[in-house]
């Protein structure tokens, strides 16, 4: 139901004003629709901006440019540069020129070379704009220089130099005595600069020439007196190759000196023990100290002495066992070398040792017990060979090797000192030929130093060494300003900005509605009806729109189809009608409402409570006198207040004698007894208010009502008006059933056209149905009322 809606009055307020605040928000945003509705102001301002800009262009000063246009190259040295002679300029050379070229000694010279000071054109735009200038002063102002070309030139290093000025052949004039100036100036530099230049070049590369001819015939007569085996930077020195491979070998000759010498200071020393022993058999293993080389040349030795005991004497006192001692012996030698052999390799522990032991021990038995067979003085006589004769002879053996190592070390020392010597004498010149060449590779390097020095000179780097070349000559100036299409575009896009910030500022500044839509949205309440013009006042009951068919009567019955199931059921039976400020039209909409609802047949009763400015009485056509306030005074009784009109079932309470204080009366007890009677004897009572804005009236009688109905005139109430309204209201207790909408004098989107007046264009309203909707008077023919519908003023 309608009233169930609006059940939490300060909740719906909160999210009013919340809405209202996001609202403001998506207006700001909005720029279709902001310029929609600023269209004209943002056209006009636009308008008066081409305009002006247009104005400006007829009629302000003229001026005209002159330009000339320079290149400039490097000029190169002519020392390892490349073959044109040219090369590219940096940045910083020409800002140098156009530094130059804009500077005060420049201009001034040109100026006053050729008697340009007081000029007549200059003096007068001296006197206009800045009298504080000199004439100086103006030039440069006036004097743009731009680097590069158009489109693919842009980088070109050339410069486009313009100048200003009203009159064209005084443009031409000034550029041309300037650029004069400039040229001579660098034709002053380039003489005494890069003549000097040129001069120090020449002395350097005669001097550094000299030096490196010096030096490269220094190194030429070094690589004459070279050694046979130089061959040059990188190659191997032989010297040194065999220099290391004679220390290697007398490393090998100290090592086997030194092995040599122990043996042969083990071998004495078991000689020595042999010595203080007796006992021959007991010496056998002596010979493991014998190596194996010594023993393969003590066995040459034993046999060439076995050779020469081999006689007829021997033969005779040896016999057949004698042959087997030797044998004997022979193999426990080998079996002492074997012995020694596999102890060096695998160990004293080892098996094979452990077996070659336990055979020399048999041997040495059986020799043992054939004493006198093997017996050297009975079988070999005194010259037979004993382990001491073998150690002996291996004494010999290693002292012969050292006098041979001592003789092959002195030999290889001689040698290794000599391959020393010629070493480092090769060295040396190595390190003398790499000194040469660097010291020509310096003289190379300090030639081209100081020739890329030269170039680079600080004192003519910016001005001189450079060829510059006058593309572009001053010619007679041709008209740069004002030019029509510029201004007008510039004054057409002033305007149009313009227009757009100030169609923003006044639409935010703009508080009212946009759209019927927005209006429902903001107030959160049912809409129960959209009217557009309504009739005068002063036509009284049969000026009322509800007796008419018209889209206005439609929205009224729309608004009684809304609200009457809950006055049949009783849940609303006194409804107060307000607005937020005054002329909203709430007096109209009560009286029409009325109409409305005595049309199906309810008994209406219409009180007007707006004692300050009230105006039930010319609606309904009936007199002021005996109304509310003579009825809250207790002059009358609220019978003799209640007025027929020419309305069927619609019955008036005019307000009645004036009062000065009608919110007491209003707040009254006896006010209450009126609503209570009313009530009991009406099926609808329906209260006119004052606006909620204006007075505080309605925030007093609506709290002791079933209801009240806002009237929003939305062409000129603001959205702060109506939250304001609704605020005040349901802070009071009361609550709202519904908003009836008045969208006379506002935009296209409150037209009524869009709503209930399309139907009514239609076949709806033709024929019998026309007739049949006449309403009901009393008195006086309803149908005048429509030719004397005019826009008024409303209640």
């Amino acid at each position: 139901m309608i009233m169930a809606e609006s059940s939490d009055p300060k909740n719906r307020v909160r999210s009013l004003k919340r809405r209202s605040e996001m609202d403001d928000q998506g207006d700001t945003l909005d720029v279709l629709e902001i310029l929609s509705r600023q269209r004209w102001l943002i056209m006009f301002l636009t308008v008066c901006g081409l305009t002006v800009g247009v104005a400006y262009a007829l009629n302000a000063q003229v001026w005209y440019e002159s330009s000339a246009t320079v290149l400039i190259n490097q000029k190169s040295a002519g020392l390892g540069g490349d073959s044109t002679g040219q090369a590219i300029v940096d940045e910083d050379i020409l800002a140098n020129h156009i530094q130059l070229i804009q500077s005060r000694m420049i201009i001034g010279e040109a100026l006053e070379q050729n008697e340009l000071a007081e000029l007549p054109s200059i003096v007068e735009q001296l006197n206009e704009t800045k009298p504080e200038f000199d004439a100086v002063d103006y030039v440069i102002q006036q004097l743009s220089i731009v680097k590069g070309g158009n489109g693919s030139a842009k980088t070109a290093r050339s410069l486009n130099v313009t100048f200003s000025h009203p009159n064209p052949d005084d443009a031409q004039t000034i550029l041309t005595a300037v650029m004069k100036r400039y040229e001579q100036f660098i034709i002053a530099q380039v003489e005494q600069l890069m003549g000097r230049a040129n001069q120090m070049v020449n002395e350097a590369k005669q001097e550094v020439e000299t030096d490196l001819l010096a030096a490269e015939q220094e190194h030429l007569q070094s690589r004459q007196k070279a050694p046979l085996f130089f061959q040059g930077e990188g190659s191997s020195n032989v010297y040194q190759d065999r220099y290391r491979r004679l220390q290697e070998e007398l490393l090998d000759i100290d090592i086997q000196e030194s092995t040599v010498r122990t043996r042969l200071q083990r071998v004495e020393a078991t000689l020595q023990e042999m010595d203080d022993s007796g006992n021959a058999f007991d010496h056998l293993d002596k010979l493991a100290l014998i190596d194996s080389e010594s023993l393969e040349r003590l066995g040459v030795f034993a046999g060439l002495q076995m050779s020469a005991a081999d006689s007829a004497e021997f033969k005779a006192a040896m016999p057949a066992k004698m042959e087997e001692a030797r044998t004997q012996i022979t193999h426990l030698l080998k079996l002492n070398s074997e012995k020694q052999r596999l102890t060096s390799v695998f160990g004293a522990a080892h098996p094979k040792v452990q077996e070659i032991e336990s055979e020399i021990t048999l041997v040495k038995q059986f020799l043992q017990d054939k004493q006198d067979i093997t017996s050297p003085t009975s079988a070999f006589g005194d010259s037979s060979l004993s382990p001491e004769g073998l150690l002996k002879a291996y004494v010999g053996f290693l002292q012969h090797d050292l006098a041979a190592l001592s003789e092959r070390r002195k030999e290889l020392t001689f040698l290794a000192s000599d391959a020393e010597t010629k070493a480092k004498e090769l060295i040396e010149f190595e390190l003398t030929d790499m000194i040469l060449q660097k010291k020509i590779i310096r003289q190379e390097a300090l030639f081209d130093g100081i020739v890329q020095q030269l170039r680079e000179l600080d004192t003519a780097s910016g001005l001189s060494g450079y060829l510059y070349e006058f593309l572009e000559v001053p010619r007679r100036g041709v008209k740069s300003w004002p030019k029509l299409p510029l201004c007008g575009l510039g004054g057409l896009m002033l305007g149009l900005f313009s227009g757009l910030f100030l169609a923003v500022a006044n639409d935010v500044r703009d508080g009212r509605f946009r759209s019927a839509a927005e209006l429902d949205e903001a107030i959160a309440l049912p809409s129960l009806g959209r009217v557009g013009k309504l009739n005068s006042i002063k036509q009284g009951v049969t000026g009322l729109i509800a007796t008419e068919l018209s889209p206005d009567a439609e929205a009224f019955r729309l608004g009684r189809t809304m609200l009457l199931p809950d006055i049949r059921s009783g849940k609303l039976r006194t409804i107060g009608f307000t607005s937020p400020m005054q002329g909203d039209g709430k007096s109209t909409v009560t009286s029409n409402f009325a109409v409305s609802f005595s049309q199906v047949a309810l008994k209406i009763l219409v009180i007007d409570a707006d004692l300050r400015r009230p105006s039930m009485h010319r609606f309904f056509s009936v007199g002021k006198e005996d109304g509310l306030c003579d009825v809250l005074e207790g002059r009358i009784e609220f019978a003799d207040a209640v007025k027929e009109t020419q309305a069927d079932n619609v019955f008036v309470v005019t307000a009645g004698a004036s009062t000065s204080t009608p919110a007491e009366f209003l707040q009254s007890d006896e006010f209450d007894e009126i609503i209570s009677t009313a009530r009991e004897q009406y099926d609808l009572v329906l209260v006119d208010l004052p606006p909620v804005l204006a007075v505080s009236d309605p925030v007093v009688v609506l709290p002791r009502l079933d209801g009240g109905i806002l009237v929003v005139k939305v062409g000129s109430v603001r959205r702060d008006e109506v939250v304001n309204t609704l605020r005040r209201v349901e802070n009071a207790g009361a609550q709202f059933v519904g908003c009836m909408l008045n969208a006379f004098g506002a935009g296209k989107k409150f037209d009524a056209d869009g709503g209930y007046y399309g139907y009514y264009k239609s076949d709806y309203t033709s024929g019998p149905a026309k007739a049949a909707s006449t309403p009901r008077l009393r008195s006086a023919n309803v149908s005048q009322a429509r030719a004397g519908s005019v826009n008024g003023k409303q209640g």
